[in-house]
């Protein structure tokens, strides 16, 4: 009967130290911080979001607990003031945070998680490091006329990069394949060898130039692992894509459509990453302010979304996104306009692809219109008055159908430009140029290309100032 019984325990004891503990338990001793609520958070892209609010009790104890364990990544303990603290959140979910609130970094320690003791330790000699650094390059800014002191700052400032490199690799190292590791890796920007320049270069300067513009291209997210999806819970993967969308890249679409599949084909290696990035990269070229980059959009639209490979989207949103595709897709910069064949205010008939000019302005406009009233005497006088005698012409079209509306107003300011309507819209122009307010304003070249669209009256002015070599 003993015997049986010390069995037993034995194997329950033992099928107890297999089980892996469930849910999370994240204790908090906040010294100095009684009878209040907490909060615990966390990061996801460039936002953050509160997943536990905690009542600290009278000695400033307390434990946020769940049954399901929390997703991987860095995550926030948010005090009433709003000061927070950072910590990571990894396959061990039980352990304790303790600090004292009148100096709660420096007394900050963790209980039961070597991770975050290391990440810890790593956060406070990084930004020992960055806080050299950043009195480095202050000092560097004053120092341009004293090349002797100003080169041994620049000097210090490179020790300073070397020792940060070096203890991002000593963490990484010492972390093999763990979140800290794929973290402070994500983190570390590529470093650019110094390449060698051929001596016989026309211009060496510009051959570094491109050398190490595709070096950055090519090698910006080797050290980013897109399997790991703790990375989503950071701010690290989306600062990542952005600096390298906005900043590394040329912004055009010819140098961004194929990093933007490059970049979608790594994320593959994660479905939470995929869907991330996918979402990402169609909002950012979205509201992409630089002209043409519309195209980006149209392409990630089409080639992911409308072809069934973004399983998170429902129908409705796929239908409205193909609808505002196919008004983007036939104005595209560097796409030939659609032609307009229109009535003009004394009855005749205008075709845009005979206007015979080295450019064209394409003006869609109402005489009621605000904005209108203040952009087309300036669209007139300082621009059609000072370029048309050096190949620019303007066709405007009224976008309504009131005739008489139309000609009191020209017969008012007496615009001889080419003056047309569609009140019956058989050209479609709203559609084929996406004529959704007023004014718009397209430029052609001499063949009927768009070379520039919806820019403001400020913008156009420089855009032909460039044109004309002004």
């Amino acid at each position: 009967m003993k015997q049986k019984s010390l069995w037993a325990m034995l194997l329950f004891l033992g099928f107890s130290v297999g089980i892996k503990a469930q849910g999370y338990e994240i204790k908090i001793i906040f010294h100095h911080l009684q009878d209040t609520s907490v909060y615990l958070g966390y990061h996801f892209g460039d936002k953050k979001f509160v997943k536990d609010t905690l009542h600290l009790d009278r000695y400033g104890m307390g434990v946020f607990r769940g049954d399901e364990t929390l997703p991987g990544g860095v995550y926030l303990l948010v005090m009433p003031n709003m000061r927070y603290l950072e910590f990571l959140v990894d396959d061990n979910q039980h352990f304790t945070i303790e600090t004292d609130t009148t100096d709660f970094l420096k007394t900050l320690h963790f209980k039961g998680s070597q991770t975050n003791t290391d990440f810890l330790a790593y956060q406070s000699k990084l930004v020992e490091l960055n806080r050299k650094l950043q009195e480095l390059n202050r000092k560097e800014r004053t120092l341009k006329s004293q090349p002797d002191s100003l080169k041994a700052v620049r000097n210090r400032i490179e020790e300073i990069n070397q020792k940060t490199r070096a203890l991002n690799e000593q963490v990484i190292a010492s972390h093999p394949g763990s979140f800290l590791a794929h973290l402070v890796s994500a983190m570390t920007p590529p470093i650019v060898p110094d390449f060698e320049i051929p001596e016989n270069s026309a211009n060496p300067d510009s051959v570094r130039w491109v050398m190490n513009y595709q070096y950055l291209r090519n090698h910006y997210f080797d050290d980013v692992d897109f399997s790991d999806d703790r990375l989503l819970r950071s701010p690290i993967l989306y600062n990542r894509l952005t600096q390298y969308f906005n900043n590394i890249l040329l912004q055009t679409p010819d140098s961004l459509i194929p990093e933007v599949d490059r970049i979608i084909e790594a994320s593959r290696a994660n479905k939470d990453v995929y869907q991330y990035v996918v979402i990402t990269l169609l909002n950012h070229f979205q509201r992409a302010t630089v002209m043409g980059l519309d195209e980006v959009y149209v392409h990630i639209a089409v080639k992911y979304y409308l072809t069934g490979q973004t399983p998170w989207s429902d129908s409705t949103f796929l239908a409205e996104l193909k609808q505002r595709v196919e008004k983007i897709k036939p104005n595209l910069i560097g796409h030939k306009a659609h032609d307009l064949k229109m009535e003009t205010i004394t009855g005749e008939w205008v075709d845009l692809y005979e206007v015979n000019a080295k450019y064209i302005i394409l003006y869609f406009w109402e005489p009621n219109c605000g904005h209108c009233k203040k952009v087309t005497p300036i669209l007139y006088k300082d621009i059609y008055l000072k370029y048309r005698d050096k190949g620019l012409e303007v066709f405007t079209v009224y976008i309504y159908d009131n005739h008489k509306e139309w000609e009191d107003y020209l017969n008012e300011h007496g615009y001889d430009w080419i003056n047309a309507w569609d009140p019956k819209q058989l050209t479609y122009f709203r559609y084929y140029y996406d004529v959704y307010s007023t004014p718009t304003i397209y430029v052609l070249d001499r063949d009927k290309k768009i070379i520039a669209k919806r820019l403001d009256i400020k913008t156009l002015e420089k855009f032909l100032a460039r044109l004309f070599g002004e």
